[in-house]
């Protein structure tokens, strides 16, 4: 697995209300500045999937891989011969909570992948955690 991006970030907000964001796939636009438009219905859980188009590039479709209420929530794209994973997690913390998000890809053409993405993506995890903290508190 390669890594393209990760952010960690301290927030007063409660895990639950972080991870409500992430399991609300059709608000992504409204706090991800690198998210367009997602069209996602039926419940989130592992399995489940969407479209997305991005502010840049192509649309995708998104699996949700990995669900655990109120700690991680796990999306992955697949590319040829790779699969791009968006990795959320959300830890009890004083005052709040801990916030961590990991883009990496993963696969036989991982390499590649990460020359191609690498620019792209060098900052998207600190976007999408800011983002959503200041939607949280309302900015």
């Amino acid at each position: 697995m390669s890594i393209l991006s990760s952010h960690t970030s301290q927030t007063l907000h409660a895990p639950s209300s972080v991870f409500a964001c992430w399991a609300e796939p059709e608000s992504w636009p409204t706090w991800d500045e690198d998210v367009r438009e997602v069209r996602f219905s039926g419940e989130v859980r592992v399995g489940a999937q969407g479209w997305m188009r991005p502010a840049s590039g192509p649309a995708t479709t998104f699996t949700i891989s990995v669900v655990e209420q109120d700690h991680i929530f796990t999306s992955t794209s697949s590319l040829p011969g790779a699969k791009l994973i968006f990795e959320h997690i959300v830890e009890p913390a004083p005052g709040g909570s801990r916030v961590f998000v990991t883009i990496s890809v993963n696969g036989p053409m991982r390499g590649v992948w990460k020359l191609l993405l690498g620019r792209t993506f060098a900052s998207a995890a600190e976007r999408n955690v800011r983002g959503l903290l200041e939607h949280l508190d309302g900015k």
